[in-house]
């Protein structure tokens, strides 16, 4: 069989400049909003609320807003499917199935991964330039995209993002308030399993000071755990894809 019905690189270039331009106007309001809500509230009326505040981070904010934006950015990823016209249109776009996924998947994953970091870094050495002439009792930490945490934030939207994806993919309309109530559903379900079968550590008597805690200690210790955070990092995105895949596969029948 020919390999050109399922993926050709000149078709999925095309449909990734279609729907880059197709998008512009909702990415650029998106950045727009985001980064007003994190000068002006995130920032500025942190500050002013807070007089004892001596030093400011960013990284924080960082991890809201991609996880956040980026949810809602994947949970329109196929929103021609929820229109009949357009859902007809879109269908009969000269792509595969594959085709149509990976465009969404590469702009809603990796795109989005990378666009959001660098022009968030470049906001924060803005707003705290802007930020020290206005509070300059404040000490202003400079963001880094390398660092430890945002590395692992970028991670978990990477396995994370591709729910919403599934929820694109299969809903009409309403796309992000419904994966998020299934989402909080299934999180309940697999939380309930996980209490009962790691009941005795949680009813155990333990200390907590802080962040330290003798209960997490005691369950990072169990195999069932282990299990948990390996079916998070390898089963659950692929998991996803595959699922959003069949959706896709689904429409054309």
């Amino acid at each position: 069989m020919n390999t050109k019905n399922f993926f050709d690189f000149s078709r999925f270039w095309s449909l990734l400049k279609l729907e880059l331009f197709r998008s512009r106007k909702g990415v650029f309001m998106t950045f727009l909003i985001a980064f007003g809500l994190l000068f002006f509230v995130g920032m500025l009326l942190a500050i002013v609320t807070e007089p004892d505040m001596k030093v400011f981070d960013h990284s924080e904010g960082y991890a809201y807003t991609l996880i956040l934006g980026g949810f809602i950015l994947s949970s329109l990823a196929y929103s021609d499917l929820g229109s009949t016209l357009r859902r007809y249109t879109y269908l009969n776009l000269p792509v595969s199935t594959l085709e149509r996924f990976l465009s969404m998947w590469f702009l809603t994953s990796i795109v989005w991964i990378v666009l959001f970091t660098l022009t968030y870094t470049a906001y924060t050495w803005v707003a705290n330039y802007l930020g020290q002439l206005l509070f300059s009792r404040v000490t202003f930490y400079a963001f880094d995209p390398l660092s430890a945490f945002t590395i692992t934030t970028m991670k978990c939207y990477f396995v994370l993002q591709g729910i919403f994806l599934v929820g694109a993919a299969h809903f009409r309309g309403y796309v992000f308030p419904k994966t998020v109530s299934v989402f909080i559903v299934l999180a309940v379900i697999c939380g309930t399993v996980v209490y009962f079968m790691l009941r005795e550590p949680f009813l155990s008597e333990h200390e907590c000071s802080g962040v330290d805690c003798e209960l997490i200690d005691v369950i990072a210790e169990q195999p069932i755990w282990a299990i948990i955070k390996w079916l998070f990092w390898w089963i659950l995105a692929p998991l996803s894809w595959v699922i959003t895949y069949l959706g896709l596969k689904g429409q054309e029948a």
